[in-house]
């Protein structure tokens, strides 16, 4: 069996900023550093609204001084575009939507270093590492074991063939799998269903290099930062186990022995026993006081254990990813 796994990331579009001043329209715009993007380096990043909530994630590529992509949730695409547009004739950029144009995969396991080395592109270096090559992209995501985000172009000559030798040796595994991986490592994927609803702290976002807070302003940053720095955060990410199989809607209410709603379940994943972690917005204050925590599943009352993220949820990463 194949120590590669592959999934098909249909739930994530592409959006190109080419031409005039990318970066400069970007960086008055979103929370991530234009100044640190490298070819080899990409960032995460964040749209924030005038409040300061999460409009969408995204994950940022250089492919020249000029040339940019944005990888992000595919229903998020609409706001994204529609905000980005207004300032295009500023700073002489084009805007358009190029997911027909790349093939996007998931690859992980031991020897998906091994494997994108050989078939694709140097496996990249470092926390978002890049890797640019004539036959696709690998960017290198968090995660428990090695594991990249891939983007193949389509209008290379041997894409069927790269395809095949790919589903040739790797394992086709469902999207919950990345998923699972995803809640291992802390990091949410802002989707059109959690748009506005939450300040990056809420989410982590600040703890895993999301957020600049060395860069001048950009839409929310007053609000980010006095959240950051004046502590005026109530809710943070936990993840979660439940005893009980997937969750069949999400947002899930979080509940305490009072029945009050004190968070939200907004991401799980079936474990290998069929039973569910999950990554869990939660008051702060309801798990320093150690109270008991439930989930109405099926009629049930199932009650959440508290599982270890692979980072402190109150600090900071900077780019180039040093923690603070």
């Amino acid at each position: 069996m194949s120590q590669v796994h592959r999934v098909t990331l249909d739930h994530l579009a592409v959006l190109e900023l080419k031409g005039g001043q990318p970066d400069q329209l970007l960086q008055g715009q979103v929370t991530c550093d234009l100044r640190l993007l490298k070819e080899d380096q990409a960032l995460p990043g964040l749209l924030c609204n005038l409040k300061g909530r999460v409009v969408t994630s995204f994950e940022l590529l250089r492919l020249a001084s000029d040339h940019l992509l944005l990888v992000l949730p595919a229903d998020n695409l609409p706001a994204l575009t529609d905000h980005l547009k207004k300032f295009l004739p500023f700073f002489r950029c084009t805007l358009q939507e190029v997911t027909e144009q790349w093939q996007l995969l998931g690859l992980s396991g031991k020897e998906a270093p091994a494997l994108i080395s050989s078939l694709i592109t140097p496996w990249p270096e470092g926390k978002y590492g890049a890797s640019i090559s004539e036959t696709g992209i690998a960017l290198r995501l968090p995660a428990t074991l090695p594991r990249a985000l891939v983007l193949l172009k389509r209008e290379q000559s041997e894409h069927s063939n790269l395809l095949q030798r790919l589903n040739s040796l790797t394992e086709a595994t469902p999207a919950s799998c990345w998923q699972m991986l995803d809640i291992q490592a802390g990091r949410v994927e802002v989707t059109a269903q959690l748009t506005d609803s939450y300040l990056p702290q809420m989410l982590n976002l600040q703890a895993v290099g999301a957020i600049s807070f060395k860069k001048g302003c950009y839409i929310g940053q007053e609000i980010v930062a006095r959240a950051q720095y004046r502590g005026q955060v109530k809710k943070r990410l936990y993840r979660v186990h439940l005893p009980c199989s997937e969750l069949n809607e999400l947002p899930a209410n979080v509940l305490d022995s009072d029945n009050k709603v004190v968070g939200d379940i907004i991401l799980s994943a079936p474990d290998r026993r069929s039973e569910t972690e999950a990554l869990a917005v939660l008051s702060i204050t309801a798990v320093e006081e150690a109270t008991p925590l439930f989930v109405q599943v099926d009629g049930q009352s199932v009650k959440l254990n508290l599982l270890q993220l692979p980072y402190d949820a109150q600090g900071r990463l900077n780019a180039p990813f040093e923690t603070t």
